[in-house]
């Protein structure tokens, strides 16, 4: 057998970037208890030792994976007037997250954060302070703000996740079917338009800035 030969039958030599490539692809797919550095050296052909000498352990993967999705992110154009600029940035915060589900369960552990994502909780923190908010207030706003973001998000992945496995029809959604509406009325009422929180996150974004920001 020839070196061209041999050379082909090589595996490709390993970089960071197809490293990031791959635990990327396999938290959009599976989520990030699926990453492993067994996972991505599997799909690299490749061990996980090798993987290894490019980056330190899991937590760091994750780090790189969110400086890679944050260094993607187009900045919206802001509005002057802060709780509209406030609006404007968790929105955009909100739909970001939802394209990546996984971001929400690295960033919810409250221990790893991309450092490309700093001008972002700084535009939302000028915006509070803006409003008339001091430094500890608008501390205390964003972490409210941030929290209902997340809760939003995780329940609705985890909704879509459970709905995708069922073969029956979802036991809340029976439940709320079968209210008896002389004993539980306002819960009858809802039937067939159960408010899902992926569907009224604008309403609890603009209830929570009301109670936040002061009344001019």
């Amino acid at each position: 057998m020839n070196d061209s030969v041999r050379r082909r039958g090589r595996p490709a030599r390993l970089s960071r970037d197809a490293i990031l490539t791959v635990a990327q692809e396999i938290v959009e797919s599976a989520g990030i208890d699926a990453l492993t550095m067994r996972a991505v050296a599997e799909r690299l052909s490749s061990s996980p030792m090798a993987i290894y000498r490019h980056v330190r352990d899991k937590d760091e993967l994750l780090l790189l994976l969110l400086d890679r999705v944050a260094a993607t992110l187009d900045r919206p154009d802001l509005p002057a007037e802060p709780r509209q600029r406030l609006v404007v940035l968790w929105r955009f915060l909100h739909d970001e997250l939802a394209a990546h589900p996984w971001v929400v369960g690295v960033l919810a552990s409250g221990d790893l954060a991309g450092r490309s994502i700093l001008w972002l909780i700084e535009e939302i923190l000028q915006a509070f302070l803006a409003s008339g908010l001091d430094a500890e207030r608008a501390g205390a706003a964003y972490r409210a703000v941030w929290q209902y973001t997340v809760g939003v998000l995780t329940i609705r992945t985890a909704m879509a996740r459970t709905t995708s496995e069922l073969d029956r029809p979802s036991y809340q959604a029976e439940m709320i079917a079968a209210a008896d509406p002389v004993e539980t009325p306002a819960v009858a009422s809802f039937v067939g338009a159960w408010p899902h929180a992926w569907e009224n996150y604008d309403f609890g974004l603009d209830a929570l800035l009301d109670g936040l920001l002061p009344r001019s």
